[in-house]
């Protein structure tokens, strides 16, 4: 009868913990009530025949450039940077400037030789090809 009672007392002691330790998010439920009141309040009923305005985002396709077109865009982000430079750091400045598909745009200039591994991990930009 002893392990069974004191069972109970710890049973009920975790669980009052567990309430205390929840309390701050119940107090935030009731904080925001009228909110929760008003999100159930506002909806329509589906037989009603209103129909919604859809917010649809518009899906904008932003096709990868030609080699030479990526060329003039990189172009002044390269001067920005001291050869020889790290892709991590040209893909940096891309992602800030929002250029389109940092990731295929410097492997499409990898593949056209303007960007050229120096082997321990640097890049430089190839001039000649780009004359």
């Amino acid at each position: 009868m002893a392990a069974v009672g004191a069972s109970i007392v710890f049973i009920g002691l975790v669980a009052l913990s567990f309430v205390i330790s929840q309390i701050h998010k119940l107090l935030k439920l009731w904080d925001d009530r009228q909110k929760i009141i008003d999100r159930f309040k506002t909806k329509a009923p589906a037989d009603a025949g209103v129909t919604e305005a859809v917010d649809a985002r518009v899906y904008e396709e932003r096709h990868l450039p030609a080699v030479d077109e990526l060329a003039s865009i990189y172009q002044p982000l390269i001067d920005k940077l001291e050869e020889p430079f790290k892709l991590s750091q040209l893909f940096e400045i891309a992602n800030k400037n929002d250029m389109p598909h940092p990731h295929l745009s410097i492997q499409r200039l990898q593949e056209a030789g303007l960007l050229v591994a120096q082997g321990d991990g640097t890049f430089t930009w190839n001039k000649q090809i780009e004359d």
